[in-house]
């Protein structure tokens, strides 16, 4: 279990892994909010305060990494908010572009949720970039 609470925006296409996360982070004491793309993900982020986002890679109209640009891009506090990518891609090509693009944190998919929950804990994840 993480320390905290979080507010955390899952953006996430498949519906099945969306339940299964949210399931899991709520179960944890966590408020989630779920958008099924890229372009969600930024309209939220931009209306809403989120501690965490956790962003899908591949995701239509508008995919991870340009999604987590544009929030990069915008006003704070969010272009400072911390952005965990989720990918079933484990290469290092993507792992690259994920951290370019300016997330904080990668996990490939099937996400292991012990390996998120240590993310979620402000001291290990809030700030840090990989």
């Amino acid at each position: 279990m993480s320390n905290s609470p979080s507010k955390i925006l899952v953006a996430e296409d498949n519906a099945i892994n969306a339940r299964l996360i949210v399931a899991m982070l709520e179960r944890d004491g966590h408020e989630v909010t779920v958008a099924s793309d890229g372009v969600k993900a930024v309209a939220l982020s931009r209306i809403e305060n989120f501690d965490v986002i956790l962003m899908d890679v591949n995701m239509p109209e508008m995919g991870g990494l340009e999604a987590t640009r544009q929030i990069r891009a915008g006003a704070a506090p969010m272009r400072d908010v911390t952005i965990i990518a989720l990918t079933a891609d484990d290469d290092g090509a993507t792992q690259r572009d994920c951290i370019e693009a300016g997330m904080n944190a990668f996990l490939t998919k099937p996400i292991e949720m012990s390996e998120l929950f240590k993310l979620l804990n402000p001291r290990a994840a809030r700030g840090k970039r990989a």
